[in-house]
């Protein structure tokens, strides 16, 4: 790394620290003990295999959130659309620019944008419109493991956000399917019920909560292990559900 690479990096720290003296009245003392890289199973399996069991013969696949392309480069589909407004993908534009001017359903939609529940709200109900019947929604960091690692803003370089928020409304929503695979952050994954499929907003309940409501709630949240979240997405492809 050079000198700048460094300064840039000891920059952040000092803001985190300093934003995290601000927001200490929102620390919780429980810490998540998710040992990803234990679990051999990551976002790109629970995308490639949305895609293998879709029964378009050329599935559309749209990611919202690109960045290095981790996972953009591996999924095994011929028609591919990445979205991000920095690196990247195939368009360099927000989420919400794309949607306002998209005319096009695919089969298999990530999302991984920005990691802020209003944002992520609204991704997921730009998501529901296009997609094709059949198709499932997955999302990343449904999963936090400490108060630091979900807050808004952001407190450290690793971070997911207060997506878990929206975690509870798909949860909650009669219209929709809904798990959270227990890998990677937490890969949720939802099929609606239907192309009119409502998704439940609860911003007055969980706008402005921390991660106290998340803890005291998690029994709620529908985790499955990856082999059970396979079968459940093979179950709902196969209309067995």
């Amino acid at each position: 790394m050079g000198l700048f690479g460094s300064s840039k990096k000891t920059s952040s720290k000092k803001k985190y620290k300093m934003l995290e003296k601000e927001y200490e009245h929102h620390a919780h003392p429980h810490i998540y003990d998710w040992n990803w890289k234990d679990k051999n199973f990551n976002r790109i399996s629970i995308v490639n295999y949305i895609i293998s069991i879709n029964k378009n013969k050329s599935p559309a696949y749209l990611e919202i959130g690109c960045a290095t392309n981790s996972l953009f480069d591996s999924v095994a589909c011929l028609d591919k659309t990445g979205v991000d407004p920095l690196s990247g993908g195939t368009l360099r534009m927000t989420s919400d620019e794309f949607f306002s001017q998209n005319e096009k359903k695919y089969d298999a939609i990530f999302i991984d944008g920005l990691h802020e529940y209003k944002q992520v709200h609204k991704d997921a109900l730009n998501a529901i419109s296009f997609l094709n019947s059949g198709g499932f929604i997955a999302f990343h960091d449904f999963l936090p493991r400490s108060w630091k690692e979900q807050h808004v803003p952001r407190l450290q370089s690793q971070w997911c956000g207060d997506c878990w928020k929206l975690a509870f409304e798909l949860h909650r929503s009669p219209d929709i399917e809904f798990i959270i695979a227990d890998i990677d952050h937490g890969v949720g994954i939802a099929k609606p019920k239907a192309s009119s499929a409502h998704l439940l907003d609860l911003s007055d309940e969980l706008g402005e909560q921390q991660f106290s409501y998340y803890h005291d709630n998690f029994g709620e949240l529908p985790i499955k292990s990856v082999a059970e979240a396979f079968q459940w997405m093979r179950n709902l492809a196969d209309n067995k559900r």
